[in-house]
């Protein structure tokens, strides 16, 4: 039977584990990172978080005493949460003096069954069923309230690649830029008349592209024309728009966004504001640092080069029912999207409680401006109900145990981001692509028929991998364009 089922190493669900190990030992740090330092409106105090420690799940009785080993089958039968607390490291400072300093418990966490910090981790069959779980159970759910929850998988678009489509007006070239919680699209167009336009969060509308070109530092014609192919057809249009822009310093370049994002403002700070727009807004998955702007004109450059190849007919529009242009977010990564937004929340509630003890004139320490409930009611709550992130629904549901195979199967469960109610017919079609990835058999009856799949039953899917060693190797072999 086992070898029937092939589950001896629970092979079924590994990447759903693996990806909620990788949340668990790179992800959450980053998003504390990302929030290390936290201000509040008085000034003269600041609050620094270091690293992070999360604690196999454990119980306090009602009588108050602790109890380390909590196993999942006692979670179902009392109606429990299976989750570890979460500590971090916070220092409190006041007049740049180090006032308090400790490890401090900022929530808890749900634990998922069989990852690393799950009690059941490693155990013998034997060892299993002395706990009483049944020995050939996956894992890759969690217990929440007492009930099983799985997440379902997110079906997106792949992001910081060109996708190439066809426009009322003309030829699109798009990306989806992805750098922590901010998600931000980049669009440039070709008119019908050769003209390059772009758009991008927070920039003014139809940014000559040759302008944003200046503005990222490429000062002269010929070097921005020598960041092209030997195509004629590709050339022609660039010479065009070199001829069609009347912009020549990058400070009037810099100056063209400043009037849209800082109207009324003063040059300096319209310039300053400029700057900032590009560093944060365009292109942060490749950097947020001034130093990035030659390496975001030549991503820019090769959008151009492909809408253009794509007008002229050299290139195909992508198809974006194909699955090379789609990712899916197993459990790690919807994990890390529901921390990243509670923690935000968390770090406004220690911004409030400090401004409130100063009112107040009391005393400031850890212990008094933190509320581990912060963070806890919002995960639990996204838990229990399945309402994510941007008011996602659907990502959290009740394990169904009608048999082996449905268990599985929910566990393998994808869900298109697509409006079930709205008729997309190419969207619900079998592709071409599905083939060994997606059971084409198995979706519900009804407005969610094509939109909601399942996984093969012997596909498998990678998972997140840390880009520093793609990015270092990249360096010594001289590919990147930051310096060595």
């Amino acid at each position: 039977m086992r070898e029937l089922l092939n589950l001896k190493k629970g092979s079924y669900v590994d990447q759903i584990i693996d990806s909620y190990n990788y949340f668990l030992e790179k992800s959450i740090q980053e998003v504390i990172e990302e929030n290390k330092l936290i201000v509040p409106k008085t000034e003269d105090i600041r609050v620094e978080l270091g690293r992070m420690e999360i604690t196999k799940p454990r119980i306090i009785e009602a009588d108050g005493s602790p109890r380390k080993e909590f196993y999942p089958m006692e979670a179902r039968l009392r109606d429990r949460n299976y989750s570890g607390q979460i500590f971090v490291e916070m220092k409190l400072f006041r007049r740049d003096i180090e006032q308090d300093l400790r490890m401090t418990n900022i929530g808890e966490l749900p634990i998922m069954l069989k990852s690393k910090k799950c009690w059941l981790y490693g155990l013998s069959e034997e060892e299993l069923v002395e706990r009483g779980e049944d020995a050939l159970d996956p894992g890759g759910y969690f217990i929440i309230n007492g009930v099983e929850k799985a997440l379902t998988t997110q079906e997106a678009i792949v992001s910081n690649r060109v996708l190439l489509s066809e426009a009322l007006k003309g030829h699109v070239a798009e990306t989806i830029s992805i750098k922590g919680a901010f998600r931000g699209k980049v669009r440039l167009e070709r008119s019908k008349d050769g003209m390059l336009y772009i758009t991008f969060p927070a920039s003014p509308r139809r940014l000559k592209f040759i302008t944003l070109i200046k503005a990222l530092g490429m000062k002269s014609d010929q070097e921005i024309l020598r960041g092209f192919g030997d195509l004629e057809e590709l050339r022609n249009d660039i010479l065009l728009n070199l001829e069609q822009n009347d912009i020549e310093r990058e400070r009037d370049a810099l100056d063209v966004i400043g009037r849209y994002v800082a109207p009324g403002q003063l040059i300096d700070y319209r310039l300053r504001r400029a700057q900032e727009i590009i560093d944060s807004y365009l292109l942060p998955h490749i950097g947020q640092q001034p130093r990035d702007r030659l390496a975001k004109a030549f991503f820019l450059i090769t959008m151009a080069e492909k809408v253009v190849e794509y007008a002229y007919g050299y290139r195909k529009a992508d198809d974006k029912d194909n699955y090379m242009n789609k990712r899916l977010e197993l459990a790690g990564k919807l994990m890390e999207h529901l921390f990243r937004y509670a923690f935000k929340n968390f770090v406004k509630d220690i911004k409030f409680q400090i401004d409130r003890m100063v009112v107040r004139r009391r005393g400031v320490n850890i212990n008094t401006i933190v509320r581990p409930g912060a963070l806890t009611e919002r995960i639990m709550s996204a838990m229990a109900t399945g309402t994510w992130v941007n008011n996602v629904t659907g990502v959290s549901k009740y394990m169904d145990r009608e048999n082996y195979v449905s268990a599985l199967a929910d566990l393998r469960r994808l869900k298109s981001p697509l409006d079930t109610g709205k008729e997309i017919y190419e969207a619900r079609d079998v592709h071409g692509t599905y083939w060994g990835k997606i059971c084409p058999i198995h979706s519900p009856e009804g407005p969610p028929a094509g939109l909601v799949k399942y996984l093969a039953i012997n596909a498998e899917v990678t998972t997140d991998i840390d880009p520093d060693t793609i990015e270092k190797f990249l360096l010594r072999e001289g590919v990147s364009l930051k310096k060595k």
